[in-house]
């Protein structure tokens, strides 16, 4: 089966971009708007990677970050953003299972990022995505 991919972002285009993107590899997903209401799905699941923002009222990503790797520690996050800083490169290098990603992002690159860090049962065969 398919790996469940959780997608997190308040920028509505750019989170229903990702679903459709990934849905169309043939992904399974959930979408949030929010770390907040991400976070509380996550008490009761689990998915088998989390794509989030950084940058988002309430709870931000990195802080969601944080809970993931005290709830599920080898559960992968791909921190993504369009802000151009230092400091979320750096965190993911020291977070484990956790790669920073900067919008604007090409589609094949972050699916080949998907593919890489998770278990090969889990990656359906790679479909072109859509321009």
């Amino acid at each position: 089966m398919a790996a469940l991919i959780l997608v997190i972002d308040d920028d509505e285009p750019v989170r229903v971009m990702l679903a459709r993107l990934l849905a169309g590899q043939g992904y399974q997903v959930i979408e949030f708007e929010n770390g907040l209401a991400a976070r509380e799905w996550l008490d009761a699941n689990r998915p088998d990677l989390v794509i989030t923002d950084i940058v988002m009222p309430g709870l931000s990503g990195t802080e969601l970050r944080r809970y993931i790797a005290r709830k599920y520690p080898r559960l992968p996050v791909i921190l993504i953003s369009g802000y151009s800083a230092d400091e979320p490169a750096e965190f993911a290098a020291r977070s484990p299972h956790t790669v920073f990603v900067p919008k604007p992002f090409a589609a094949d690159e972050l699916l080949e990022l998907i593919e890489e860090m998770l278990p090969e049962d889990k990656i359906p065969p790679r479909r072109h995505p859509a321009p």
